[in-house]
């Protein structure tokens, strides 16, 4: 069963894609990587070095299809039909009142996700 980042042009997600390849690689399951990012940030994803190794590495790019939905939502319905074996997605630390005024992304995938979430930190020398 698939392995599924859930990935964004970040250092939370690239400490996500990691973990995914690593998992990836020890089980020998295929890695598929979900774009978290807006369109606008999406041409910015063709130029990213980490996106690209992991892309030559043998993961599947998957295509949002952002028919206005949102991220977490779209990732979860992704997981849902790719019938993932596990979600690994980067997550930062944010003050209270930034996730009442913003919500959380994570927590939506993390209590929506029919799948294990992995979530990975961002090591502190790597900020």
């Amino acid at each position: 069963m698939t392995i599924l980042v859930g990935y964004k042009r970040t250092p939370e997600g690239q400490a996500a894609l990691g973990h995914g390849l690593e998992a990836a690689s020890s089980t020998g399951a295929p890695l598929a990587i979900f774009p978290l990012a807006d369109r606008d940030e999406a041409a910015d994803l063709r130029e990213d070095a980490a996106l690209n190794a992991a892309i030559e590495a043998g993961a599947t790019l998957l295509q949002s299809t952002r028919g206005g939905g949102h991220p977490a939502e779209e990732l979860l319905d992704t997981a849902a039909e790719h019938d993932v074996a596990l979600i690994v997605i980067g997550v930062r630390n944010r003050s209270r009142v930034s996730k009442l005024l913003l919500g959380s992304d994570a927590q939506s995938i993390i209590l929506g996700a029919t799948a294990p979430v992995l979530t990975v930190k961002v090591a502190s020398d790597d900020r």
